[in-house]
């Protein structure tokens, strides 16, 4: 028996983005605005494309226990749609849409193709039938009553009794285990159970283990969700898992990107060298939002960040933080020809030439914080006053001590 499946979760509808220090624009405030929603258009659009049997969704679909009606009405259009083509749809509630927060106008009781465990069905294991009424597969699902439950899922959670059916695990919980409110539970423990697939939900980063699996959330919300976002495009033929492809649906991106500027020769190159990386990462997207790290040794002046920072920013480019972590390419032969190398030659007292250094190491990071060629000859001059004052300081302090 062949079919095919889409494993999502995580879609926090409702829920805004956060961690953007940055003016934005009317276009892309509207753009923040209806990502969420256009992702999970997308997802249908897959679905209906694909003719896929049914449709997983692994907890948290609203964002908090208070489902504004926008929200609501994103979730019952794109349910309803689905429904239009026969399409299966099974959801349980997670952590931050527990069974108890879902209204009278979101159970779908009279719907026998959207199902919300805990809701308009029981939380025990279904059968999934095809648009024939042939039986595909049987879900066991794991549904969060209340916002927390501290406990392993595993603990509740049947096993199967038929192995010649393909058994699948629709579970909102956290693999890393610990101390925490959010169905902890190890690997180990839902091995146990011995499903055919395990459809995970709770973590936002796509996490794909052969059959156990965190599709991740939909669309990022946050500088925590950096990279790519989608869902599982699953195919099944005779019980086996035959393929199991990600498919990238999210309208915006966050990125933390550093780059070094030790080989760039001039700040156009550098420029050119992060707009190559941006056109990258931000194919099939309406809005990039990255927070840019200049790391390296820089052989040109790096003063006006605020130009570099122009030049990269866009209506869909938003470079929301840029920090520059970036050194002086010093000058070895000028070191060595200078006040410095005459100070270590002449030095005739060890310890008087120690002080001397250890307070020209404190003056040199000082020096370190003009970045402009323009103070190059001020700094200068005041170095060479500075270094004679301090020569003079020492010297006359060590005579006295030896004396």
């Amino acid at each position: 028996m062949k079919f095919s499946f889409i494993h999502t979760a995580d879609i926090h509808l409702g829920r805004a983005f956060s961690g953007i220090d940055y003016i934005l624009s009317k276009e892309q405030e509207e753009i923040l605005n209806t990502a969420h929603e256009k992702a999970f258009a997308s997802l249908c659009d897959f679905a209906i494309e694909e003719n896929v049997d049914f449709v997983l969704i692994a907890g948290d679909t609203f964002d908090s226990c208070e489902h504004d009606l926008h929200s609501r009405l994103v979730l019952y259009n794109a349910l309803k749609r689905l429904e239009v083509y026969n399409i299966r749809v099974y959801i349980v509630p997670g952590n931050h849409d527990p069974a108890s927060s879902y209204t009278k106008e979101l159970t779908f009781e009279d719907s026998e193709y959207i199902k919300i465990f805990g809701v308009n069905t029981e939380s025990s294991p279904t059968i999934v039938k095809d648009k024939n009424n042939v039986n595909l597969a049987v879900i066991f699902p794991f549904v969060f009553k209340t916002s927390e439950y501290p406990y392993s899922p595993c603990t509740v959670l049947e096993k199967p009794t038929d192995f010649d059916i393909f058994n699948i695990g629709l579970i909102h919980c956290d693999t890393g285990g610990g101390n925490n409110p959010y169905a902890p539970c190890s690997q180990k423990e839902l091995l146990e159970l011995k499903y055919d697939y395990y459809a995970l939900g709770h973590i936002h980063k796509p996490e794909i283990n052969d059959f156990i699996v965190y599709p991740g959330t939909i669309q990022a919300r946050s500088v925590k969700d950096i990279g790519e976002h989608g869902f599982c495009y699953v195919k099944v033929d005779n019980n086996k898992i035959i393929s199991n492809d990600f498919i990238k649906c999210d309208k915006v991106r966050y990125y933390n990107i550093a780059v070094s500027v030790t080989d760039d020769k001039t700040s156009v190159d550098t420029v050119i060298k992060i707009k190559n990386i941006i056109s990258r990462i931000s194919a099939g997207t309406e809005l990039v939002i990255i927070n840019l790290t200049l790391n390296g040794v820089c052989s040109y002046n790096l003063s006006d960040i605020e130009g570099i920072e122009k030049e990269l920013s866009s209506d869909k480019i938003i470079i929301n933080q840029l920090e520059n972590n970036t050194s002086f390419d010093v000058n070895i032969d000028l070191i060595k020809s200078g006040i410095l190398a005459q100070i270590i030659k002449a030095g005739s007292c060890e310890s008087c030439l120690k002080t001397i250094l250890d307070k020209t190491n404190k003056e040199l990071e000082e020096l370190l914080k003009y970045k402009t060629e323009n103070n190059y000859k001020y700094l200068e001059n005041k170095s060479v006053q500075s270094v004679n004052n301090m020569c003079r300081e020492v010297y006359s302090g060590s005579r006295i001590i030896n004396e």
